[in-house]
């Protein structure tokens, strides 16, 4: 059953980065495909999806293919991935009510944190590709999997002394959605779990989910 949604008062909200704040629905597929790498990736993906491998394994595996590129090529890249409509109104209006906003992400904090520095976001949190001199090394420090974005919700709750209750969680897929005790948005959900988790579901402009956050 669904915790009450009445009487909230929202001091802090948690959004997804793919498929939420951007329509790519899989950086990891994205970078793939413009690297020329989707071959190998495909094959991980699979193992992933059938239990072969974890989300670590699949993560390292994945950052092994794009060794030697240089962050150069990967912002030319990344320069192509647009925001939602709303998304930079939402952040503006949830700034100026003094809400706290998190970027949590199982993709990459290449993305990430661009996103946070774009839109304002107070933190963002997602998987970091290790670099040296300007090139990625084929390594990658795994902060985020689809098993743990709950506890670091409340890692993060705790760090800006916000209670559950007066958290938002925004995203597309279930795994976004896990923390009983915070109000939850599902914005255009990609899983039926995400549609029976969700309080409220938004399918048009992602400043939609204003009205859900007084």
């Amino acid at each position: 059953m669904l915790v009450s949604v009445v009487n909230r008062s929202i001091r802090m909200v948690v959004f997804d980065l793919d498929g939420t704040l951007t329509p790519v629905d899989s950086l990891w597929r994205y970078l793939h495909e413009a690297f020329g790498t989707w071959d190998r990736g495909r094959i991980a993906a699979q193992k992933y999806v059938k239990g072969e491998i974890s989300y670590r394994e699949w993560a390292e595996s994945d950052a092994q293919n794009w060794a030697g590129t240089s962050m150069a090529e990967m912002e030319s890249v990344l320069d192509g991935i647009s925001y939602r409509d709303g998304a930079r109104e939402l952040f503006d209006e949830l700034r100026c009510r003094g809400v706290r906003t998190v970027i949590l992400s199982a993709g990459l904090s290449v993305l990430a944190d661009k996103a946070a520095n774009d839109l304002g976001a107070d933190l963002a949190i997602a998987n970091e590709l290790r670099t040296k001199n300007g090139r990625l090394t084929g390594e990658i420090e795994v902060k985020v999997a689809v098993d743990n974005k709950e506890r670091i919700v409340r890692e993060v709750a705790s760090m800006f002394k916000v209670p559950l209750e007066e958290v938002a969680l925004v995203g597309d897929r279930g795994f976004d959605l896990g923390n009983d005790e915070c109000l939850k948005i599902a914005f255009m959900p990609k899983d039926e779990v995400a549609r029976v988790a969700a309080h409220h579901i938004v399918k048009t402009d992602l400043g939609a989910i204003l009205q859900y956050l007084t």
